[in-house]
Parts: structure tokens; sequence; C-alpha cells
């Protein structure tokens, strides 16, 4: 098939939205098929647009978010029609879908997406202030996109239920599939044995947390987590990638401070690969999360993936099976208690490391999502499923 795979952003920068578009595109090249990338630029903001933004906030400490405003996504659809229209695709796949509202062009269109508008109104902090005006804007073209869509694919039931719940759309359309690990190069399954096995004679507990947001990612709660354990007399240490927080005098040797470590850098992918061989478990137990491919990709290292059960958490780490889930009303001492449990009968542990890499191989990977995703556009096509 010849498919666009459109996105804000290039789909095929590994820096565009966590590089899920970029893992998308690939997978369906590996498969066989012709693929285009779409940027869609945002257009210029015309000067009565920043005047509205500074009245609003001066008024009301409201955020006025542009790109839900019709201008700008009428200014969008101007240029996705005209990049589809010369491609002439058999299949356009779209990440996030209020960009097809003003769209023309009549090729089949799956949108692809971790929440929706509606859901994240108030979840994410910078969503609890946008203006009345952005919110009627936001919900009103979300529906307009999936009005467009042939089918639209959500990595979470949590984001699903909320796409018939707020929108009025046809059941048959919503699917979900969760994402892969947004990696270049996965482990073999002969190496991930190997380091399980090294893990179970080591003497500290290294947990792995990868986040620019350390609030929002659950920071504190994972530094206390680690503080129980080495109260309880299991060696532990929080290994913080991605950013710098203010870590508390008396706590700090139960962490080290690694900084930002991009993917696209070769050095320093290196070193974040071997942070993750070195790991016993990816710690994130963050308050507010619509998926988490980080989730995956620590399962394809054979990491169990511990996290917090919100928003679409669940969907990616299945309590006992892949990894543990925070209850929301569970402190992180409680947290660290039961994984002391693991921890202190080590063929439990290398139970659950070695099944969050198959929950990997069998489910939280992007061929398994292309795979789907194509036998979706079959079904919704009237036809039997597409070549994978």
């Amino acid at each position: 098939m010849k498919i666009v795979v459109a996105s804000k952003g290039d789909p095929n920068d590994i820096k565009t939205w966590s590089g899920i578009p970029y893992y998308i595109y690939k997978a369906l090249e590996k498969k066989g098929h012709r693929v285009y990338g779409v940027n869609l630029l945002a257009p210029s903001e015309p000067w009565y647009y920043t005047l509205y933004k500074r009245i609003y906030y001066k008024l009301y400490k409201k955020w006025l978010w542009v790109e839900m405003e019709p201008y700008y996504l009428k200014k969008i659809a101007e240029q996705f029609d005209r990049e589809v229209n010369a491609i002439n695709p058999d299949l356009v796949i779209l990440i996030h879908g209020h960009f097809l509202a003003y769209t023309t062009f009549k090729q089949n269109t799956v949108v692809v997406h971790d929440t929706t508008f509606a859901q994240i109104i108030d979840y994410y902090a910078d969503f609890t202030v946008l203006t009345p005006r952005s919110i009627k804007n936001g919900n009103a073209v979300y529906q307009r996109g999936l009005d467009r869509a042939t089918a639209a694919v959500f990595s979470s039931d949590w984001a699903s239920q909320s796409a018939l719940s707020h929108y009025r759309v046809d059941p048959s359309k919503i699917h979900t599939i969760p994402f892969g690990a947004n990696l270049s190069q996965i482990p073999h399954t002969d190496h991930v044995e190997q380091w399980i096995n090294n893990r179970l004679d080591a003497n500290t507990c290294n947990f792995l947390f990868l986040g620019i947001d350390w609030e929002r990612k659950g920071g504190p709660d994972a530094l206390r987590f680690v503080i129980e354990l080495n109260r309880l007399g299991i060696r532990s240490c929080l290994v913080i990638v991605g950013c710098q927080p203010d870590i508390p005098e008396t706590s700090r040797q139960y962490v080290k401070l690694l900084g930002f470590l991009r993917k696209n850098v070769d050095d320093e992918a290196q070193k974040l690969e071997a942070l993750f061989v070195s790991a016993t478990a990816l710690l994130l137990p963050s308050l507010a999360e619509c998926f988490g491919c980080v989730y995956c990709e620590a399962n394809a290292y054979g990491l169990p993936a511990l996290g917090r059960d919100t928003g679409g958490v669940s969907e990616a780490i299945k309590e006992g099976v892949n990894g543990l889930l925070m209850k929301t009303d569970e402190a992180p001492e409680a947290f660290a208690q039961r994984w002391a449990r693991i921890w202190y009968n080590k063929k439990v542990y290398s139970r659950l490391a070695e099944s969050a890499r198959r929950e990997f191989d069998e489910r939280l990977n992007y061929d398994v999502f292309i795979n789907k995703l194509v036998y979706i556009v079959g079904e919704e096509q009237g036809e039997p499923a597409l070549p994978a």
C-alpha cells in the first residue's frame, strides 16, 4: 500500500511526539509499504491572536489555545489536502484527530491518539487553565475529526471509552491498540535472559526513572519508594535521567543524577541502553499519563515496569504480568513493601522479568500495532484484511 503518515512535526524525525510517528513510519516500511511523511506546519498567527491571548490571560488567567481555533486548523487543512492529493495514497494515518477537521481529501484516514481532547482537560496541569472558548472549539474540532475519520485508534481503553462517552461516534469506528517500544534496536532475547540472570546476583536494586517533568512523572514518590527499600535493608538507588530535580541533602545518597540523554545521539543512546541493561526495574509512578511508551521499552529489556494506575497506564502495565501498578490511594512506602516481597524471592522476580519481555514480544511492539491497524482498515472498507 501507499500510505501517508502525517503529524505536527516531521513524522520521520525521532523527536516528533516522543518518536511514535517515526516508529509507526518505520514499521510500515518494514512491512513493505510505500510510506510518505507529511509534516503539518503551524501557520503564522494573525496579530490579533496575540492580543486575544494577552487579554484572556490578563482578565481571567486562562490560556487561549490557538491550535484549536478554526482559522488555524483551516490553514493546516489547506496544506494537508494539497500534500495528500499530490501523493494520492491508499491510506492516511494521522497523529491527533483535530488536524482532520477541515480537510476535504477522500482517502480513508485512521486517526491515532493516546487520549481525546475532552479527556485531557483538567488531567494534565497545562490543560487546567484553558479558556471556555478553547474548550468549546477543542471539542467541536475533535468531533469533526472523528466524523471525518474512517477509524480512530487509541492506545488504551481509557482513551477509547472517552471517545465513546464524550463524542457522537459510531462505536465500530473506535479501536484500542497499545503503542510499542520506541526503540530502533530490539534487544535479542538471549541477551535479555543473561541480563535478568545478572540482576539476580546484583547487590543493589537500580531503579531507572526516565522523565523530563519530575513532578508529573511522580519523582517525589519514586524517591520515597527507594528510601523505604533502603530502610527495609534492600540497598537501592534511583537513577534519574531526563531532569535535574533538587534532591534533599539527606536523600542524595540514594540517587544518581545523569541529566538528559538523547536517543538520536549515538554515545548518549549507548549510555541509555547501558542503563536499561543494568537496571532492576523501571520506576515511573506518573501522576498523569495517557499511556507511557517507556514502559514498553523497559519490557523489551526484560525490566518490570512500575507505574501508577492512572490514565492509560494500565493498558501498558498489567499487574503482576509485566510490572506493578501503584494504586491511586497507595503510599509509596506500601508500594515499596510490595516490591520488596518480589525481590526477596528471586524466582518471583525472574518470572516477572521474563513475563515482561513476553509482553513486549506479543503485545507491546509496533509490528503488532501495524498488523492490527491494517486489519482494521480492511474491515472498515468491508474487505478482507489488507496484506500486512
